[in-house]
């Protein structure tokens, strides 16, 4: 009697090989390879193309070096000139799109008392009377979510005191709120009443 060694279930039987459908994965894995190569010499020969022609525009154009600023100008024309600058940035803040963005967002009892900015600066505060303290948070999350406004807090909100009581009886909530404004995203932002 011959003893043989037990063939486990999950082990092909070694009689029954399917040599075709190797050969065609082995076909199909050629094929890839054979474009492959063709793509990577094609991007190889483009390269050094462009490296041919990178070379023949250096040779032609030499590098011409920075001008030098001219040795006359003295610390009175910088100071001038530096003067200028200011004054076209200040011309050229978007006030309207800030002062907009302000009113558009104020909701019915909203009063403002001052307003604080320079074009130089990023930051703006602005003070201001409100009849509850929904209105003031619902503006705050608003201002918030324009374009060009960011870190808007609120700094103070408290009850009017004094005479101010007396005579605020219809706004008795004062607030202060501090934002940080980008003015070249606030300049590109349409006002909401143009969308």
């Amino acid at each position: 009697m011959r003893t043989t060694w037990p063939q486990p279930d999950f082990l092909a039987d070694p009689r029954t090989r399917r040599p075709a459908i190797a050969w065609l994965w082995s076909a199909v894995a050629l094929v890839i390879v054979a474009f492959s190569l063709g793509d990577w010499h094609a991007a190889q020969h483009d390269l050094d193309a462009q490296r041919r022609r990178l070379a023949r525009a250096a040779a032609r154009e030499p590098v011409a070096a920075p001008a030098a600023r001219p040795a006359s100008a003295s610390a009175s024309d910088l100071q001038a000139r530096r003067a200028a600058r200011e004054v076209v940035d200040r011309i050229t803040h978007p006030w309207d799109q800030l002062l907009n963005h302000v009113e558009v967002e104020s909701p019915d009892g909203l009063q403002w008392l001052a307003l604080d900015h320079e074009a130089d600066n990023a930051g703006v505060r602005l003070e201001g009377a409100a009849t509850d303290v929904e209105s003031v948070l619902h503006f705050v999350d608003n201002l918030s979510d324009h374009a060009g406004w960011s870190d808007v807090v609120l700094e103070r909100l408290q009850m009017a005191e004094g005479r101010e009581a007396a005579s605020a009886s219809a706004t008795p909530w004062r607030f202060a709120l501090h934002a940080v404004i980008d003015a070249r995203r606030l300049a590109l932002a349409r006002p909401a009443e143009d969308r």
